[in-house]
């Protein structure tokens, strides 16, 4: 939230239910810092087809914490766990069914930070991760208008250097994308009825930005 607020940035978060519950606090700041919050699950479960309803539940389960802090959206931004269920039709008959107006999140450009924390790392092997994952983003011709897929310390990996590997490679970014003339905005809905409106991407085929180790 620093970061972003230093940059001038807002965002999307997609918080897991397991935590809006523990940090309400936080859940409550972000709101007031402007940024926009969307249910993620409860605790980051991937959902598969025959877990539909469940993942509906969990939704709405979260999304009764999250009303506490502001209005439902009208519409209302999907991103399950893992992605999963963008190309699934139960998936999404599920969704409408946790919300009638529901789009699909889909990113542009994406670093695999996961990957940064995949295990215990120095500090000295998490910066230059950052910085190299970084460097190769801005590479990207086509940031303008995209939708950069960023994540916090996963509940899959609390490890410290998960925790490093956030507060390192965000203030990067928005530095970088700064120097480019960009600033990060929070997701909006798309004004559409069709039925690709469900889903909020700019590529069929996004970038995803592998993190390498030196040796």
């Amino acid at each position: 939230m620093a970061a972003l607020e230093a940059a001038g940035a807002k965002a999307s978060f997609f918080l897991c239910g397991l935590r809006v519950a523990q940090h309400p606090g936080l859940v409550a700041a972000l709101v007031a810092a402007g940024h926009t919050v969307y249910a993620h699950g409860w605790d980051h479960q991937r959902y598969s087809p025959a877990q539909a309803d469940e993942a509906a539940q969990a939704m709405a389960r979260t999304e009764t914490l999250l009303e506490q802090h502001r209005p439902t959206p009208g519409t209302y931004l999907i991103r399950l766990p893992y992605n999963a269920g963008l190309r699934d039709a139960a998936i999404h008959r599920a969704m409408r069914r946790f919300h009638p107006d529901v789009q699909f999140a889909w990113w542009s450009h994406a670093i695999a930070d996961y990957r940064i924390a995949s295990q215990p790392r120095s500090e000295a092997e998490i910066r230059a991760a950052c910085a190299d994952t970084t460097a190769r983003l801005m590479e990207s011709r086509d940031l303008e208008g995209g939708i950069l897929l960023l994540h916090d310390a996963a509940i899959t990996e609390p490890q410290e250097s998960a925790i490093a590997a956030t507060r390192l490679l965000l203030p990067g970014v928005l530095a970088a994308l700064k120097q480019r003339g960009l600033k990060g905005v929070s997701l909006q809905p798309r004004a559409t009825t069709s039925p690709a409106g469900r889903f909020i991407f700019r590529s069929a085929e996004p970038l995803t930005i592998q993190p390498s180790f030196a040796a």
